[in-house]
């Protein structure tokens, strides 16, 4: 009988045949069944997830894809803005805007072309804005190409709000503005060393702005927005805005006016005389108030760039020596201590040893028989060493630390210096003669007129004042406090000053040119030899004229100095007729009357055939008597 295989099967025999090897493959039912449930646990998971996302954690994940869309911008807060005493603005500021792009969302810039919806991309972005903004086309789409993949980058710098308006209304997805704060100063170089300067940065430098930049800073805001996937803001979304609050105004006591008189006619003459720098500052002579401090050179406050040298204010930060200006200190301690009086009478001589050394005056007098009077009058330094050297000198030192040499002022201008005025103790077997005719020593300009107001105002010296008041948040107006003043000298000495100083701008003094027609001047021209920093050695002159006017009634102080002209060197010639335009303008404008009396009658020389002078030695009462040098005393 035959043996049968497994796989042989009878004829009968309905059961599926299975091949060799296939033993425990899973049935195509159940291999079905196990897939269903796995994509059900899958759904399952994803349910779990969507119930925990909607139910239990929608705030939170709602939150988090609201942060995401959010954008938030610094809204600046707008700077006070610097007026002058009339309200005119001289540093304010503007709005301005930043065009700034999103690439990634730019890219897909599409516009209807002859009724179809095309897409420009960069290309059309960049032409559309440069149409409206006036950039290069070319520069903005390299910009987009060059960020491409980038969620931020700036495409054109400092625009106007209505021309951000304009490319805002084109509806380019991923562009929007940054808004800031641009500083502008209406009178340009004429108050620029003053008022100072800000930058793009925002930072002041020098002048008003960063002497009151805590004030004039104001707090900046925030405003946050939701943006769209192609980078537009989406009108109902979440939005919100901390406004920001503006700074302090500040009030200056500057005419801009009669700033702009003193500014063109420094820089005229400058000019006209090859001078280095020129400045020139006019002074309240009752209420200390800077009404001018002009500068030239100065800087353009327009320029995007300064330099640390061309901010600073010559006439606060520079010292310099003040020459024959200062003998009217000296004079007025010879006063004020009854050393002399107006008409003592000496004999100048041509040549006078002190200190081991010769001193001379400039030219030889017409006269060698001059009265105390006509020493100040003419600048005579020889004379004015052989009064002065009367005075004790501590004495002579206070005077000159009460007239405000070497005390810094006290308006807190940036960088104001106070000058040298050494200490008695450090005093050469030379500078205390040269100190007498204001060499030796080294001041400001603001320190130097300083000196010519205490004369002008009855011997009163008073702290130089430049802010008027400023308004707070909510409009309110803040006068600022009157200026600190101290007696210096008396009423009478005052006088006898005065009445001496008139004869300087007179036909027959040294600066017959700083004379105003109709007005009673009083000052005093000064020509010193200038210390160059630079060089560590005396190297050309300082030539200055101060003076007050009316003379018989002072209004208006006005300094004026050249430094190093090279056209010409005596004050009286270049800084007298600067002296004059801009004291007869601030006059005038003021409304100042002209004088309706004469100058006293001062007497200068006397008849060498009086009663003859007798010789007295240091530290003597000299009364009425002549003072003759012998040459003695060294």
């Amino acid at each position: 009988m035959a043996t049968r295989r497994p796989n042989d099967r009878r004829p009968n025999d309905r059961r599926p045949l299975t091949p060799r090897g296939t033993r425990g493959v899973v049935h195509p039912q159940r291999r079905m069944r196990i897939m269903l449930f796995g994509i059900l646990v899958v759904f399952s998971l994803f349910a779990a997830q969507l119930v925990k996302l909607q139910g239990l954690e929608a705030e939170s994940v709602s939150a988090a894809a609201i942060d995401r869309r959010l954008h938030e911008v610094t809204i600046p807060a707008s700077r006070g803005t610097i007026y002058d005493a009339k309200g005119v603005a001289l540093a304010e500021s503007v709005e301005r805007r930043d065009i700034v792009a999103d690439p990634t969302a730019v890219v897909t810039y599409t516009k209807r072309i002859d009724g179809e919806r095309t897409e420009v991309g960069y290309a059309g972005a960049a032409e559309e804005i440069a149409e409206v903004t006036g950039a290069s086309a070319e520069e903005l789409e390299q910009i987009l190409t060059d960020k491409h993949g980038a969620r931020w980058t700036p495409l054109v710098k400092d625009v106007s709000p209505l021309t951000w308006q304009k490319v805002q209304a084109l509806g380019i997805p991923g562009i929007y503005s940054e808004p800031f704060n641009k500083r502008t100063y209406p009178l340009g170089s004429s108050l620029a060393p003053l008022v100072g300067w800000v930058g793009s940065s925002g930072l002041p430098a020098n002048g008003i702005e960063l002497m009151f930049d805590e004030r004039l800073n104001g707090k900046p805001g925030t405003m946050t927005y939701e943006l769209g996937g192609r980078g537009e803001i989406i009108t109902t979304g979440t939005s919100s805005e901390v406004p920001a609050v503006p700074g302090e105004d500040v009030h200056l006591t500057i005419d801009s006016d009669l700033q702009f008189v003193a500014y063109n006619a420094v820089a005229t003459e400058v000019r006209r005389n090859g001078s280095l720098s020129g400045s020139a500052m006019v002074l309240d002579a009752n209420t200390c108030e800077i009404l001018a401090a002009a500068t030239y050179p100065a800087f353009d406050p327009a320029e995007a760039q300064q330099t640390s040298e061309s901010l600073r204010n010559p006439l606060f930060e520079d010292v310099y020596e003040p020459g024959s200006t200062s003998k009217v200190i000296t004079a007025a301690a010879a006063l004020e201590e009854e050393i002399v009086d107006v008409e003592t009478p000496f004999v100048v001589p041509d040549r006078l040893p002190r200190g081991g050394t010769r001193f001379k005056d400039s030219h030889d007098p017409d006269t060698p028989y001059l009265t105390f009077a006509g020493i100040l009058a003419t600048s005579s330094n020889m004379g004015t060493i052989m009064y002065a050297e009367h005075l004790p000198d501590e004495v002579f030192y206070q005077y000159m630390r009460d007239f405000g040499m070497g005390n810094a002022a006290t308006l807190g201008f940036p960088g104001q210096s106070a000058g040298s005025v050494p200490k008695v103790e450090d005093w050469s077997v030379t500078s205390k003669y040269t100190m007498y005719f204001g060499q030796g020593l080294a001041s400001t300009m603001i320190q130097q007129i300083g000196v010519f107001q205490t004369v002008a105002s009855g011997g009163v010296h008073c702290d130089p004042k430049i802010i008027k008041g400023t308004t707070e948040e909510g409009g309110r107006y803040v006068a600022e406090g009157s200026a600190d003043s101290d007696r210096v000298i008396s009423e009478e000495t005052a006088a006898e000053l005065t009445s001496i100083m008139e004869y300087v701008p007179s036909e027959e003094g040294t600066a017959r040119k700083a004379a105003v027609e109709g007005y009673r001047v009083a000052g005093k021209t000064s020509t010193a030899d200038r210390y160059d920093q630079d060089k560590g050695r005396y190297s050309g002159v300082t030539s200055g004229f101060i003076g007050f006017a009316p003379a018989d009634d002072p209004e208006l102080v006005v300094a004026v100095v050249m430094q190093r002209p090279t056209q010409g060197k005596w004050g009286g010639e270049l800084a007298g007729p600067v002296f004059s335009e801009i004291m007869r303008y601030g006059l005038t404008s003021r409304g100042v009357q002209p004088s309706t009396t004469e100058s006293p009658d001062v007497k200068l020389d006397y008849d060498p055939d009086a009663p003859a002078p007798r010789d007295v030695g240091p530290g003597a009462t000299l009364g009425d008597i002549a003072i003759r040098d012998e040459g003695t005393p060294q």
